[in-house]
C-alpha cells in the first residue's frame, strides 16, 4: 500500500507528492479512508493548485465505495489541470468499476493521444484492458511500455499482475521469478509469487517466499545462489534455517539490524540518542551517589557504574526477550522458522546499542582518572562470557513464557531482586566472609566482579570463578538447544492459545 501510494509519478501519472501532504496519506497507507476524505478536503482549500489533494481524495471516496463524489472531484480535476495525466487515468478506473468499459477504453485512448510519452498512460490502458477482458491488448500496452522503459520495475510488476489475473498461476511465478532477478528489492517478487504459489496448491513454496520476503534483504543471495545452480526444480527456495547455521545467524543479524534501524528512526535524534541516553543515564548516578550523597567514599563512583551498565544490559536484554516468542507467532504462522530466532534477534539488537554504552563507561573512567591498562584487554572475554548468560536466561525464559504467561509478571521482580543482590550499590568487603560462596553463586554477582577487577582495581579477573560461568553457561546453551529442538513444532500451538 505505501509504495503505492508514493509512486506517483509511474503509477498514477502525477507530479510528485510534497511533504506536508503526508497527512492525508497516512490516513490512506493505514486503510483509513473516511479520514483521508477529510484531510483531503481540507487540503483541497489550502492547495487547491496541486492534482494530488484531488485525485487521491477520489481514491479515497472511491475505496468508500462514494463513486458519485469521486467522479465530481476527478471531473474537477480533468479540467483544471490538462497538463497530467492523472485524473484521466484514474477516471478511467472509476469507469471500469462503474462497469462503464466503453467510457474507460475511450479515457485511456484519449490519454495516449494526449500523453504518448508517459509510462503511466501506457500502464492504465493495460489496467483499462485487463478490466474490460481483453487480455491481448493488455499484454499489448504492457509490453510497450517493458521496451520503452526496461529499467523501471512497474511495468514488469504490471506484467506478472496481469498473469495473476488471469489465473495463469505457473506463468505467474515465472514472471514473479523475473521481477525478483531483475528488481530484488521490491517485495512484491515474493509476496504474489506466495500467493501464486498457494493458489497451485504449493504451500512450502509459499511459506518460503514469504520468509524470503520478511527478511529480503538476508535471503535475497542464498535465493539468487539457488536459482544460479542449474537446480532441476527451478521454483525450489530451501528453507534457509535448514541448510546450515550461517544462513540463519545472518538472517538474525540482519532482523537485528533492521529493528535498530526502525527504532532510530521513531526518535527525532536518531542515533544520536543511543549516546545521549547512557551519558545521562551515567550523569544521574553521578550526581545522586557522588555529588549528593557523598557515598561509598572515594572511587565509588566508578565502582558503581561498572556494575550498573553490565547489569542494565542483562536486564533490558532478559526483559526484551522473555516475550518475543509470543510476540513473534504471526510471522511463525506463516513460515517455517526456529522460535530460537526471535529471542536471539532482542539479544543482538540490544548488544548492538551497548557497544556505545560500553564505550561512553570507558570514556567516564578515563575522565574520572583510571585510565587503561594491559589488564582492559580482559574486557572482552568478560563480555563474551556474560553474552553467553544472557542467551542462556533469556532463551530460557521466552522458551517457557509460552507455556506459562504468568511468568512474564515475576520476571520484573527477579530481575530488580538481582539488582540488590549482585553487589551494586555494596562492596565485596561488607558482605559476611560466610556468605561470600553464596553470593558469588549467583553468576551476574560473579562477571561484576570480574568488571571492577579489570576497570577499578586494574588486576586480571579472577579466571577461575569467570571460567565457572562460563562452562555452565555452555552446558545451559546446549540444553536450551536441545529444548527448542524438540520443541519447535510445538510452539506454533502454544502461542495461539
Amino acid at each position: 500500500m505505501t509504495e503505492q501510494l508514493n509512486d506517483d509519478v509511474v503509477k498514477t501519472g502525477l507530479p510528485p507528492l510534497d511533504k506536508e501532504l503526508w497527512w492525508p496519506r497516512q490516513a490512506m497507507n493505514n486503510g483509513n479512508w473516511q479520514n483521508a476524505v477529510q484531510r483531503w478536503a481540507i487540503l483541497r482549500q489550502v492547495y487547491p493548485e496541486k492534482p494530488a489533494v484531488w485525485v487521491k481524495a477520489a481514491i479515497s471516496h472511491r475505496h468508500l465505495g462514494q463513486l458519485e463524489e469521486a467522479e465530481a472531484l476527478l471531473s474537477s480535476a480533468c479540467e483544471r489541470f490538462v497538463g497530467v495525466p492523472g485524473p484521466l487515468l484514474e477516471l478511467a478506473t472509476l469507469r471500469c468499476e462503474q462497469g462503464r468499459m466503453s467510457e474507460a477504453e475511450a479515457l485511456a485512448a484519449e490519454a495516449r493521444e494526449r500523453f504518448p510519452e508517459e509510462m503511466a498512460v501506457m500502464l492504465g490502458s493495460a489496467r483499462v484492458a485487463a478490466s474490460s477482458g481483453d487480455a491481448t491488448a493488455a499484454l499489448a500496452f504492457n509490453q510497450d511500455a517493458r521496451e520503452r522503459f526496461p529499467e523501471a520495475p512497474e511495468p514488469s510488476l504490471q506484467h506478472a499482475e496481469l498473469a495473476m489475473q488471469t489465473e495463469e498461476w505457473p506463468l505467474a511465478l515465472d514472471r514473479w521469478r523475473e521481477v525478483r532477478e531483475r528488481f530484488p528489492k521490491h517485495a512484491e517478487g515474493f509476496t504474489r509469487a506466495a500467493d501464486a504459489a498457494q493458489a497451485i496448491g504449493d504451500e512450502s513454496l509459499a511459506r518460503q517466499l514469504r520468509l524470503a520476503q520478511e527478511y529480503g534483504n538476508a535471503w535475497l543471495e542464498s535465493v539468487q545462489d539457488d536459482e544460479q545452480g542449474g537446480e532441476e526444480t527451478p521454483h525450489t527456495i530451501n528453507p534457509p534455517q535448514r541448510r546450515d547455521w550461517r544462513t540463519f545467524v545472518d538472517l538474525v543479524w540482519t532482523k537485528a539490524r533492521l529493528n535498530l534501524k526502525s527504532e532510530a528512526s521513531q526518535n527525532h535524534l536518531r542515533y544520536l540518542w543511543w549516546i545521549l541516553d547512557p551519558v545521562l543515564y551515567m550523569t544521574v548516578f553521578y550526581i545522586v551517589f557522588g555529588l549528593l550523597m557523598e557515598r561509598g567514599g572515594p572511587g565509588f563512583i566508578a565502582y558503581l557504574l561498572t556494575g550498573l551498565v553490565p547489569f542494565q544490559w542483562f536486564a533490558k536484554t532478559v526483559q526484551q526477550t522473555s516475550n518475543s516468542i509470543v510476540g513473534g507467532k504471526g510471522l511463525m504462522h506463516k513460515v517455517r522458522i526456529s522460535p530460537l530466532f526471535f529471542p536471539l534477534v532482542g539479544i543482538v539488537q540490544n548488544t548492538g546499542k551497548q557497544l556505545l554504552v560500553f564505550a561512553m563507561l570507558g570514556a567516564f573512567l578515563i575522565l574520572y582518572g583510571l585510565p587503561p591498562t594491559i589488564h582492559w584487554l580482559a574486557f572482552i572475554p568478560i563480555v563474551l562470557v556474560q553474552l553467553l548468560l544472557m542467551i542462556v536466561v533469556s532463551c530460557t525464559l521466552a522458551m517457557m513464557v509460552p507455556f506459562a504467561r504468568d511468568l512474564t509478571n515475576l520476571i520484573p521482580t527477579g530481575i530488580q531482586f538481582l539488582l540488590f543482590t549482585s553487589g551494586i550499590f555494596y562492596t565485596i568487603d561488607r558482605i559476611p566472609e560466610d556468605w561470600r560462596s553464596l553470593f558469588f553463586t549467583n553468576p551476574m554477582a560473579n562477571i561484576l566482579y570480574q568488571y571492577r577487577q579489570v576497570f577499578v582495581e586494574n588486576q586480571w579477573p579472577d579466571w577461575s570463578g569467570l571460567g565457572w560461568v562460563a562452562l555452565g553457561s555452555g552446558l545451559g546453551l546446549g540444553l536450551v538447544v536441545f529444548l527448542y529442538r524438540r520443541l519447535e513444532p510445538i510452539f506454533p500451538r502454544v502461542v495461539i492459545e
